[in-house]
């Protein structure tokens, strides 16, 4: 109150809560966070990671499809094919 914040502001300040346990690996939730709504799901990512791997799609290509559902504009599919290509060599 003292510093004029809303509810949910203080909400999402304060990290995650709960059974953090049953979230999806970080790298998942790194592509998942860029869109601010949403609407990239974890079905997708973890489909376009598994197409990245059999060599069905380059991890640039991944992120274009990754980047469509996302209605504010702000994912990045620079960021993302650069995560892809990372997740695939790593694995």
């Amino acid at each position: 109150q003292k510093v004029d914040l809303e509810m949910h502001t203080v909400n999402m300040s304060l990290g995650c809560w709960g059974r953090t346990d049953k979230l999806p690996l970080q790298e998942i939730l790194e592509i998942n966070t860029m869109c601010g709504h949403g609407m990239v799901t974890l079905n997708l990512i973890e489909k376009v990671i598994e197409d990245v791997k059999k060599g069905r799609c380059t991890p640039e290509e991944g992120a274009e499809r990754l980047f469509r559902p996302c209605e504010c504009g702000v994912f990045n599919p620079h960021r993302a094919a650069r995560l892809l290509r990372s997740m695939v060599s790593h694995k």
